[in-house]
């Protein structure tokens, strides 16, 4: 047991049978209040065997004399994939894992929150604590279920050698991707803008920000395209700019077709990043834990706090990680296709707002570099530039504006136009999931199958640019 904060927690194992080549245990967590001794909150693990692992077992030199850490281990990896769970009541969860060479390990997980408050489950703590503290006792216990070294032996050199076969075909699927390294001289611009609060008041809210690639070639058409719809939707008392917001009925319908149309002609691509707050700070502890694998408690900051204590810096970070996903997003496409890129920006009015942007484009190169480098094998950073501009200047960012306005309704389960609908075909998606999984998609809100690697990066609090002036108003290269 381990005492914090009034709360023992202690960790128990049953099971049905009691015979030591049989796999139906339960592993049960109680999170004891100590003056009351209540138990506040519950986690329960179900782990069986199906026949083809019941029968690998029995016959396995190691597990036959004793298979439960083989079901701890298949709990603790188990967690380490989910990471945290979310529970208003009570949860259940059916996990596990397959392996076709010996069977099935079934997992099932239910959780009770006994005191009625929401709970965020530390998956990765009981993990890398309890999970293993029961290792090690189930060993000093049964001491016979140890390995023999000759079987150490054997099983580190399997390990090395799978290691060294996927070294090598990993190596060489980098030489390929770096084969198809182009050399071209194409430019593409890629304009950007959003719609929604950066701030963390409401949880439940939801952050567009959006990327419009225009080709070097259609930029000078499709901004005069642009420019002319000022006159002729608004005759001789045109704004300076189209601004969705503040565009009513019947007109808005009419310029809605003309910025589709536009969207259309001039071969442009659109990437929509929906960030969802409450998965977005999901995605951050997950971040924040993957850096954090090798501590005993990789989850050591809680929610509540960093969305109160402004010594985080959560806005600011915010903002900063929606300019790197635009960068990193384009990153290996650019380097693989020969592309250089010009990031532009709506300038924010704000000047903090384009300071957090700054340090995003900077952390999107670097993290760009690190894509490369796992995908090329080499450290290759795009050719790149940002700066932010003024929308009144810059016709191309109202398109970011459009869809950005467009996508927030369809989140808000309000109506989008069909014009927007028009354009699916040249749009793609990126968004958090439930569990704060980046994911890719060309369905609408970026949900979708392919999800996207985790940065390990830790939670820190302290001013992100504290030992740099702030961004100028020009060109900053990548180098």
């Amino acid at each position: 047991m381990s005492e914090m904060h009034d709360i023992y927690e202690s960790c128990q194992t049953f099971q049905k049978s009691k015979q030591l080549d049989v796999l139906d245990h339960l592993l049960e967590i109680n999170f004891i209040h100590v003056p009351t001794k209540k138990v506040l909150k519950r986690v329960r693990f179900y782990v069986s065997a199906d026949e083809a692992l019941a029968a690998y077992i029995k016959t396995h030199p190691t597990f036959q004399k004793g298979c439960w850490p083989l079901g701890l281990l298949a709990i603790r990896d188990w967690c380490w994939k989910i990471k945290f769970v979310e529970v208003e009541k009570t949860k259940m969860i059916e996990g596990g894992a397959v392996d076709p060479n010996f069977g099935t390990t079934h997992l099932r997980a239910e959780f009770d929150s006994l005191d009625g408050e929401n709970w965020l489950v530390p998956l990765i703590n009981l993990a890398n604590t309890h999970i293993m503290d029961q290792l090690r006792q189930f060993y000093e216990d049964e001491p016979k279920a140890l390995p023999t070294p000759e079987r150490i032996v054997i099983g580190l050199e399997h390990l090395s050698n799978k290691a060294q076969e996927n070294a090598k075909s990993f190596a060489a699927q980098q030489e390929k991707n770096r084969q198809s390294i182009q050399k071209t001289e194409k430019r593409v611009w890629v304009f950007i803008d959003e719609s929604g609060d950066p701030g963390f008041k409401e949880t439940e809210e939801v952050y567009i920000y959006t990327s419009v690639i225009v080709p070097e070639e259609s930029y000078g058409a499709l901004k005069a395209t642009l420019l002319s719809l000022l006159k002729k939707h608004w005759n001789n008392q045109p704004p300076s700019e189209i601004h969705f917001s503040k565009i009513n009925e019947p007109r808005r319908g009419a310029v809605q077709v003309d910025l589709s149309d536009a969207i259309l002609a001039h071969n442009v691509r659109i990437i929509c990043f929906v960030a969802n707050k409450w998965p977005f700070l999901k995605h951050l502890l997950r971040e924040h834990t993957a850096a954090r694998e090798g501590e005993e408690l990789p989850l050591d900051v809680i929610w509540q706090e960093i969305t109160s204590n402004k010594d985080y810096y959560l806005q600011f970070n915010f903002l900063s990680s929606c300019m790197e996903d635009a960068i990193s997003e384009l990153a290996i496409e650019l380097i693989q296709s020969g592309t250089a890129a010009s990031f532009i920006h709506d300038r924010k009015h704000k000047p903090w707002m384009n300071d957090a942007l700054q340090n995003g484009f900077e952390k999107g190169i670097e993290t760009a570099s690190n894509e490369a480098q796992a995908f090329f094998g080499a450290p290759l950073k795009p050719n790149v530039t940002f700066s932010t501009v003024d929308s009144k200047d810059e016709p191309c960012l109202w398109l970011g504006d459009w869809i950005s306005n467009e996508v927030r309704h369809w989140c808000l389960h309000e109506k989008v136009s069909p014009a927007f609908m028009k354009t699916q075909d040249s749009m793609s998606f990126v968004g958090y999931d439930s569990e704060g999984v980046r994911r890719r998609s060309k369905i609408l809100g970026g949900i979708g199958e392919k999800s996207l690697p985790e940065i390990k990066r830790k939670i820190q609090k302290g001013n992100p640019i504290a030992n740099r002036g702030p961004a100028a108003n020009g060109v900053t290269r990548s180098e």
